[in-house]
């Protein structure tokens, strides 16, 4: 019987930025270099924005990290879904050296040349999970604050794209951007043009 090749190199794949009305879908790919890091690495949810930024610089030093975006324009093209399978894919694809399996948060796996196994609420119980779940909040978190420079009229900075009170009456007051989803409810109903009259109103 032929020996069966041990895994080696194993990457975590995680996503930021599905349900905002703005801004990109953006993956991360993580190879780590070491079994544990120095420093706190969990679900990015669970930490706060200064732990993140520790941790995205200590991953970055150690670890092996491929980057997938997809723009606003893309995801009303494609769905939100396959939009995020396509980040997760580019991401993969942009490591240096292709991995031996991969682990995906979530109960899909995007289509790849290696093996991948899906893992439900994999950025809270797989370390290396996490580890992309902190890369591409980050990442996502600094793309959103360049699109503020470019456009500050949103505060695309303080609520990076999601549908809080602030964003929706910036919506409301300038329409959308070339930064926002049309495709999403919120944002398409602002595109919407105001109903006719009847004669009879």
């Amino acid at each position: 019987m032929p020996a069966v090749p041990a895994v080696q190199r194993v990457a975590g794949v995680d996503e930021a930025g599905r349900g905002p009305w703005a801004g990109p879908v953006v993956a991360c790919a993580v190879i780590l270099r070491m079994p544990r890091l120095p420093v706190r690495i969990d679900d990015s949810k669970r930490l706060t924005p200064l732990q993140r930024e520790r941790a995205f610089h200590v991953i970055a030093r150690h670890a092996e990290v491929g980057c997938g975006v997809v723009c606003a324009e893309d995801i009303d093209r494609r769905n939100i879904l396959r939009a995020t399978l396509h980040a997760m894919r580019l991401a993969v694809c942009d490591l240096p050296e292709a991995p031996d399996l991969v682990l995906i948060d979530g109960n899909m796996t995007p289509e790849l040349s290696m093996p991948c196994r899906a893992i439900v609420r994999g950025d809270q119980s797989t370390y290396v999970i996490s580890a992309a779940s902190i890369m591409a909040k980050v990442i996502r978190d600094r793309l959103m604050a360049f699109y503020h420079r470019l456009d500050p009229r949103y505060g695309f900075h303080l609520h990076k794209g999601y549908g809080t009170e602030l964003h929706a009456a910036r919506l409301a007051a300038h329409g959308p951007s070339v930064f926002h989803r049309a495709s999403f409810h919120p944002v398409a109903s602002v595109m919407a043009p105001p109903a006719l009259a009847t004669a009879d109103a």
